[in-house]
C-alpha cells in the first residue's frame, strides 16, 4: 500500500510539474485585435478554457492538430481572398473537429457546420443526391462570404463575428444593446456562445504553435490527388461499386474522397441516381477513362440505349411539355431527363442565370415553378 501511495505521489508531482510549463500568454491577439485580458474575468475565463485543452483534453487537441494540414491552410487562403482575417479559420475545428461529414441534430453539416438555408443562399447544392457543405473548398468559400457579411454588421469586431457565427448576428446585437455593453466581453451571453468564442481563441493559440504547449507537429501527409468529374446520368442508376471497379480503387477510398455524396447506410449499395448530374472526386488523371467506360456501359446521358435520344424519338419531331419544379430538382437534372441543353430551357423560360461560389454556372429555380420544355 505504501509503495502504491508513493507511486501516486510521484505521478502527481510529475503531472503538476508538466502542467506548470503551460500557461496562458500574457498578451493575446486575435484577428489583429488585442484580447482585453485586463477586463473583468476575461483572463479567468480564457485560462479555464486553456487549461481544459492543455491538461484535460490533450489527446483530443492532438488529434485535431494532426488533421489541420488537410484543411486549415486552404481555408486561411480563401478567407484572405474574401477580405476576412485568416484567424477566423479557427472557427472550423471548433465547429466540426475537421470532419467534412460532421452533422448536427439541427441539420448543420460540413467543416463549417452551415445550415441548409445558409448554404443555399451562398450557392451551395444541398439536396437528396449531394451536399456541397461537405466539400472543403466550396464550404470555405461560402463561409468566407458569410463571415464577410458578419463583418459588415459587427463593424469587423472579430469577437462579435465569432459569436454571431455561433448564435446569429441579430441575437448577439440584441444582447449587446439590451445590456448596454461596450463589447462582447462586457456582456453576459449564453453559456454555449461564451465557451465557443473562448475555444476559437484558445484553438488559435495552441494550433499556431503546438510544440510550445507540448503537442507534436505531424509530418506533412502524402495526400492522394483528386479531380472533379461531372457525371451526367442517363436512364440507369450507377452504383458506386461500379465506379470503384472502373477506377481500380476501394469503396472506402471513394467514400473518403467524396464527403458530399449521399452514400446512405453502409449495409446497402449506394448509387448515383438516373437523370441527375453529379460531380465526383476521382484520382487525378482518371476522369476521361471513367467517362469513356461509363459511356460504353450505357450509364451517361446520350448513351445509345437512353430513351431520351433514341432514334424513335428523333423521328417524331419536337414536342412541348410542361414540367413543374419539385423540391430537389435542378436545371441540369431536368435537362438530362429530356436530353437537351439546360441553357435552352433557361432561355425559353427566361430563367435567371447565376454563378455559384464554386464557379459553376446554373439557372435559378423555385419550387412549384412551371417550365416549358421543347424536345
Amino acid at each position: 500500500m505504501r509503495s502504491i501511495c508513493s507511486t501516486l505521489i510521484i505521478i502527481f508531482l510529475i503531472f503538476n510539474a508538466f502542467a506548470s510549463d503551460y500557461v496562458l500568454p500574457d498578451e493575446i491577439k486575435f484577428a489583429g485585435v488585442k484580447v482585453p485580458l485586463e477586463k473583468f474575468d476575461v483572463r479567468e475565463r480564457l485560462t479555464r478554457t486553456f487549461n481544459t485543452f492543455t491538461l484535460d483534453r490533450r489527446g483530443y487537441i492532438q488529434n485535431i492538430i494532426n488533421k489541420q494540414h488537410y484543411y486549415l491552410p486552404y481555408a486561411k487562403e480563401v478567407l484572405t481572398q474574401y477580405g476576412v482575417h485568416e484567424d477566423l479559420a479557427y472557427i472550423m475545428p471548433v465547429e466540426s473537429e475537421f470532419d467534412p461529414r460532421a452533422y448536427s441534430s439541427a441539420k448543420a453539416s460540413g467543416l463549417w457546420q452551415m445550415m441548409p438555408a445558409t448554404a443555399k443562399m451562398y450557392g451551395l447544392r444541398v439536396d437528396d443526391y449531394a451536399d456541397d457543405r461537405n466539400m472543403p473548398e466550396r464550404a470555405a468559400k461560402a463561409a468566407a462570404e458569410h463571415l464577410r457579411m458578419l463583418a459588415k454588421v459587427t463593424n469587423s469586431d472579430p469577437f462579435l463575428m465569432v459569436a454571431s457565427y455561433n448564435n446569429g448576428d441579430s441575437n448577439v446585437r440584441n444582447t449587446i444593446k439590451a445590456q448596454k455593453a461596450g463589447d462582447f466581453w462586457e456582456a453576459r451571453s449564453n453559456h454555449e456562445t461564451e465557451f465557443y468564442v473562448e475555444k476559437v481563441i484558445i484553438y488559435k493559440i495552441l494550433m499556431s504553435d503546438p510544440e510550445k504547449y507540448g503537442f507534436t507537429i505531424p509530418e506533412d501527409p502524402d495526400k492522394p490527388e483528386y479531380e472533379l468529374c461531372m457525371v451526367s446520368m442517363g436512364s440507369n442508376n450507377l452504383y458506386f461499386t461500379e465506379i470503384c471497379e472502373v477506377l481500380g480503387i476501394t469503396y472506402r477510398e471513394l467514400y473518403k474522397a467524396n464527403p458530399h455524396l449521399k452514400f446512405g447506410t453502409y449495409k446497402s449499395a449506394s448509387y448515383i441516381s438516373k437523370y441527375t448530374a453529379q460531380e465526383i472526386l476521382v484520382p487525378k488523371g482518371s476522369s476521361d477513362r471513367l467517362l469513356l467506360e461509363l459511356k460504353k456501359r450505357n450509364y451517361l446521358a446520350g448513351s445509345p440505349d437512353s430513351p431520351v435520344i433514341s432514334s424513335e424519338v428523333k423521328t417524331k419531331g419536337l414536342k412541348e411539355d410542361i414540367y413543374e419544379i419539385r423540391y430537389n430538382d435542378n436545371i441540369e437534372s431536368i435537362a438530362f431527363k429530356y436530353g437537351i441543353d439546360w441553357k435552352k430551357i433557361a432561355e425559353l423560360n427566361d430563367l435567371k442565370i447565376i454563378t455559384l461560389s464554386s464557379g459553376i454556372e446554373t439557372a435559378e429555380l423555385n419550387r412549384g415553378q412551371k417550365l416549358r420544355i421543347i424536345h
